[in-house]
């Protein structure tokens, strides 16, 4: 991936990278000794630990016209140290750590330290991990400054080794927005930072939403919203049925997402909702159009189905527009707020009509 317009590459390290990237250690922690830093010591990082980083996958580089000039650790695989931490994390979502970071002596204050962090977003966001922490001794300076760039927030200290202190930190990894086909308006994955505005956003239009909508009448505070948030994005990102905010600029106009998802047959179904004000623009149909594309690109489903109560006609009109096809009426199939069942409309579209989709287009 290239990360520059200098032929800058990242990648994942290999055995053959170790020799330099252990010249590189070296120049980190001869400054390291020159700045009166505690953060390494002779022992640490040993050649065994890079060894182990690559047999792991965990490894990285950023190479310069072929040659390596930054090394890492990205892992997931969560730090022990962390569960005892002398103050509080936000949640106790899975996160993405970044270790033994270091820099060619030749590369040093051109930024390349950020841009490794950077990478390492971009390799959470393809995993669905969207909390990302890193800790740092107190005297080390350059990655504090690093760090506070980068919006990090500070959470407490942790302990390693010999009963060291480190300061800790942690922030959320943004996902990254796509155009749907209408100017100004984009589709992105939820993460928990979102509770409060999507609370905020059903809170204000709660009786014209709760029509339809059942659960909002137990939807009482953000927290309630930061619970359901939490669930989704506890399950792995392959197994997951992703939440998406609808938005202007950075203003929530709805959400859309898939549930009851059978991963061995291959099938889900989306849901929506969008907000009165953003009603009769096409948002709805072009998300659905997009999530379908989505489902059938990354997951590889078969079938996905939308279920609208009958009377509800802006909603059956989506998948009539995209071509779904009413497949039958669901007596009773769901019970409203007033206290009355109503009929829904079951409609479905197979991967192979969606994919007609691009070469319609086309």
């Amino acid at each position: 991936m290239a990360t520059s317009n200098i032929s800058d590459t990242f990648r994942k390290a290999e055995e053959t990278d170790i020799e330099r990237i252990w010249q590189i250690i070296g120049q980190a922690k001869a400054q390291m000794q020159r700045l009166g830093s505690l953060q390494w010591d002779e022992s640490y990082p040993a050649i065994e630990h890079i060894r182990q980083d690559i047999q792991d996958g965990n490894g990285y580089v950023i190479c310069r016209e072929d040659r390596v000039v930054a090394y890492g650790v990205i892992s997931f695989d969560g730090e022990p140290v962390y569960k005892e931490i002398e103050g509080k994390w936000s949640n106790d979502l899975p996160y993405v750590i970044v270790h033994r970071l270091a820099i060619a002596d030749e590369m040093k204050r051109q930024g390349m330290a950020k841009q490794f962090m950077l990478q390492a977003e971009e390799v959470s966001r393809k995993k669905g991990v969207y909390n990302f922490r890193v800790d740092t001794k107190y005297d080390n300076t350059y990655m504090l400054r690093l760090i506070d760039t980068l919006g990090f927030r500070y959470c407490g200290e942790v302990y390693y080794r010999n009963n060291s202190a480190r300061k800790a930190f942690e922030k959320t990894i943004r996902p990254h927005s796509h155009p749907i086909g209408i100017s100004g308006y984009t589709i992105r994955e939820a993460t928990l930072m979102d509770a409060v505005p999507i609370f905020e956003a059903i809170d204000k239009d709660r009786e014209d939403l709760r029509i339809w909508l059942p659960f909002v009448d137990s939807l009482k505070s953000a927290v309630d919203e930061e619970r359901f948030l939490q669930s989704v994005l506890a399950v792995p990102y392959e197994q997951r049925d992703p939440v998406y905010i609808l938005e202007q600029g950075e203003t929530i106009c709805g959400l859309a997402g898939f549930h009851f998802s059978d991963a061995p047959n291959h099938r889900t179904e989306i849901g929506y909702w969008l907000l009165p004000a953003y009603r009769g623009k096409g948002i709805i149909t072009h998300a659905v159009r997009y999530l379908c594309q989505w489902a059938v690109c990354k997951r590889n489903i078969n079938r996905i189905q939308i279920r609208c109560a009958v009377e509800n006609h802006p909603s059956n009109a989506i998948p009539k527009r995209l071509g779904f096809t009413l497949e039958g009426t669901e007596r009773d199939g769901e019970l409203l707020v007033s206290g009355e069942y109503v009929d829904t409309n079951v409609y479905s579209i197979l991967k192979k009509e969606v994919e007609s989709w691009n070469r319609k287009s086309n």
